[in-house]
């Protein structure tokens, strides 16, 4: 049962791990991608936002090689260091879902503080991506340019920013925080699988060689016991019984009275070992039925011989 555990624990170990290192190589894509500012709306994120999403992803793909490597390798160490990378990594991604999911609980709040601080570069950038001109009319605070001018032409109206960025901000915003939560459930489950490798331990190599011995020799494990009959038959298993329980008679043909030796009966709840070790207890128990057969044969005679 403990084989079968460790077993499946590394067939998890590295389903996850892999999906784990998916998991990073995605978190660092977005945040290149996002202080490139290759997608649209990407300024409106928080300062560091997409610096720390890079991180975090580093540090995931560096936890799935560490577990990795500890499906193979039984070392107790390397999942104690992975577990230990899973758990800062689960903490740090919760900090940023945080701090996301804040700017998109009131986003008005976020923009007020945002665009009055923010510079003309800052603002144009936002205006020419959103097609908008001011904040929250179309000349409030505006970045002056060739769409955004003082005095508005009445056949070319602006709308203002602050609607579409606040839009913006629940929807993006929104769904980045749900799938950083989301992915705490991939973390939680290679931690679970991280303690179930260590709870059932490592399938050693004596514990391999020996089942595979056995297997070789055709004998099933149930069977390698003293109770089972092997290779002797219920004969031999009765007169086992008899030499335990009565004793074994020493006394000849002529006429004297039998005496008994009584004999300890081993332990039977021990299996054996090796197939070595039932392969020799054999042969003992065909030893002792041929000289007990050559004992009633020399008795027979000797009687026979008696008689005339």
């Amino acid at each position: 049962m403990t084989n079968c555990c460790a077993r499946l624990s590394k067939v998890y170990m590295i389903t996850t791990n892999f999906l784990f290192a998916c998991l990073g190589l995605a978190f660092i894509a977005f945040g290149l991608i996002g202080m490139k500012d290759k997608f649209l709306g990407a300024t409106l994120f928080p300062g560091n936002t997409f610096k720390l999403l890079a991180i975090l992803g580093a540090v995931i793909c560096v936890a799935s090689i560490f577990g990795m490597i500890g499906a193979y390798v039984k070392k107790n160490m390397i999942t104690y260091v992975y577990m230990i990378i899973i758990i800062g990594a689960l903490i740090f991604q919760v900090m940023i879902g945080i701090k996301i999911y804040q700017k998109a609980a009131n986003p008005n709040q976020y923009l007020t503080d945002v665009w009055p601080k923010a510079n003309s570069r800052y603002r144009l950038n936002l205006q020419e991506q959103f097609d908008c001109c001011g904040f929250q009319t179309a000349i409030d605070m505006f970045a002056q340019s060739n769409v955004c001018q003082p005095v508005m032409s009445l056949t070319d109206v602006k709308y203002p920013c602050a609607p579409k960025l606040q839009n913006y901000i629940k929807d993006t915003f929104g769904k980045l925080y749900l799938v950083l939560f989301a992915a705490l459930a991939l973390e939680l489950l290679a931690m679970s699988n991280a303690i179930t490798l260590l709870c059932s331990g490592p399938i050693t190599d004596d514990e391999e060689d020996e089942r595979r011995k056995r297997r070789k020799s055709g004998i099933r494990l149930d069977d390698m016991s003293v109770d089972t009959p092997t290779s002797g038959g219920s004969y031999q298993q009765e007169e086992q019984k008899n030499y335990y329980a009565g004793g074994v008679a020493t006394g000849g043909g002529n006429g004297t009275p039998n005496s008994y030796t009584n004999h300890e009966e081993p332990n039977r709840n021990n299996r054996y070992d090796s197939y070595d070790m039932y392969r020799h207890n054999n042969n003992s128990n065909n030893y002792s039925d041929n000289y007990n057969g050559n004992t009633i044969n020399n008795n027979r005679h000797g009687n026979g011989n008696s008689y005339y």
